[in-house]
């Protein structure tokens, strides 16, 4: 017999116990899209490392200068080009005196440092300690970082919204603006500012004040433009709202996952624009210390002396892997789309 041909009877059907009261219970706890952004965010395992490399960075650039007793610009050409030395460490080769290769160490220099005296990742040419020096110039470079993102969020937000939001004529001439600023090099305008102003930390905040912000811009127009003709916004537009109200509370808000993640990816193009600048001579100066101009200075005596560009360019790897690896995984955690 076919199962066309077979008669359903009422025994082949199991009644289901259901619980009138349970109709409209939720069987998972409901979540919001940052919330399910955050669980998913910790689930990468890359960006998590980041994130705590990230962290550890900057807490240990704040703390770590005061782990010394010499400041940053004590000076003592007795003890110049130190290698490292860690206390109750000395007999490891890479970290002690007593087992390092000291031949690009001056023999009398040695001698004429206390055995007290210790350099965690040595001295510089003229006597200053490494540590304090490398980590002082962490919290430069982090500092610029962090200025340019925020002057990403707070101009390029601004000029990108609202050039996408009220469109046509105010739309053109405000892109027309971005486009003579992004066909101007970042070099050639720090170099008008050197020639205004003295090369340092003045010079780069206004050359990223000038033409940092072009990208974060472009990006929230594009996402603006998507977002404006939405049915949520007209709806919001025939209850009366204001321009700003619609730009504050349904635009901007929508738009803040393209944000974060493009922000993040400004932090190491930034630490690595000012090393650039930094290692052409253009950035930073002497004696004021970042991670750049220590490595260019340390790049001098590379094969001599290598302790003096390993460690701050180990530290500006560590960063900018760091900070690329967090925002990949917030793009992925903010991206609707990457949902399993």
């Amino acid at each position: 017999m076919s199962m066309s041909e077979r008669k359903l009877t009422p025994d082949l059907f199991r009644r289901a116990n259901l619980d009138a009261n349970k109709s409209e219970e939720i069987s998972k706890p409901s979540l919001s899209f940052w919330q399910d952004a955050f669980r998913r965010l910790r689930k990468n395992r890359g960006a998590m490392i980041g994130l705590f490399a990230i962290v550890f960075v900057i807490v240990f650039s704040l703390i770590a200068p005061s782990l010394s007793k010499y400041g940053m610009d004590d000076q003592e050409l007795m003890r110049a080009n130190l290698p490292p030395k860690i206390p109750g460490l000395e007999k490891i080769g890479f970290l002690g005196v007593d087992g390092v290769d000291i031949r690009g160490v001056d023999q009398y220099e040695m001698k004429n440092v206390a055995k007290d005296q210790n350099f965690w990742f040595g001295t510089d040419p003229l006597g200053r300690d490494q540590w304090v020096r490398v980590w002082k110039g962490t919290q430069i470079s982090l500092y610029i970082a962090f200025l340019a993102a925020t002057i990403d969020l707070i101009v390029g937000v601004a000029y990108g919204g609202i050039s996408a939001f009220y469109g046509g004529r105010v739309d053109n001439a405000m892109q027309r603006v971005v486009e003579v600023l992004y066909g101007i090099p970042n070099l050639v305008v720090i170099i008008l500012f050197i020639i205004i102003l003295d090369p340092g930390i003045l010079s780069i905040t206004l050359a990223l004040v000038i033409t940092g912000w072009i990208g974060m811009s472009r990006i929230v127009r594009a996402q603006i433009l998507a977002l404006k003709d939405r049915e949520f916004v007209l709806a919001s537009q025939t209850l009366g709202s204001t321009s700003g109200r619609l730009i504050t509370k349904h635009l901007l808000p929508n738009t803040l996952g393209a944000i974060i993640v493009t922000s993040t990816f400004t932090i190491p193009g930034a630490i690595f624009f000012e090393a650039f600048l930094s290692f052409i001579g253009l950035g930073i100066q002497p004696p004021t210390a970042s991670l750049g101009a220590l490595i260019a200075d340390g790049f001098r005596s590379l094969r001599i002396y290598p302790h003096l560009a390993i460690y701050p360019a180990s530290i500006m790897c560590i960063l900018m892997i760091s900070f690329n690896l967090l925002g990949d995984g917030l793009r992925d955690a903010l991206d609707p789309k990457m949902r399993r």
